[in-house]
């Protein structure tokens, strides 16, 4: 609890606190664009198992689609908090 006290304590602190906000966020966005990128490769290599009658290797593929689905999820949701805690710096920062 001592680095939040810290962070949100004093004004320079806070403003290092949105600094790293704003790092986060951009950070987070990038590896959602990865993950993007990655999801419509994988779905056109399913379509061309599928395709190629190999089933079994597109179903391994789906459950692959479906854990990256997931974890982009994850990073949405990750931002969405980052951006809410970005928002609320000031009142914190005002209560002290």
């Amino acid at each position: 609890m001592s680095l939040l006290n810290q962070l949100f304590n004093r004004g320079l602190l806070g403003a290092k606190c949105k600094t790293c906000l704003n790092l986060a966020i951009s950070r987070i966005k990038l590896l959602q664009n990865r993950r993007d990128v990655q999801l419509k490769l994988m779905r056109k290599e399913i379509a061309q198992f599928l395709n190629a009658g190999q089933e079994a290797i597109a179903r391994i593929r789906v459950e692959h689609v479906i854990r990256e689905e997931n974890i982009w999820a994850a990073y949405e949701i990750l931002e969405m908090f980052c951006e809410f805690i970005l928002a609320r710096v000031p009142i914190l920062e005002s209560q002290r």
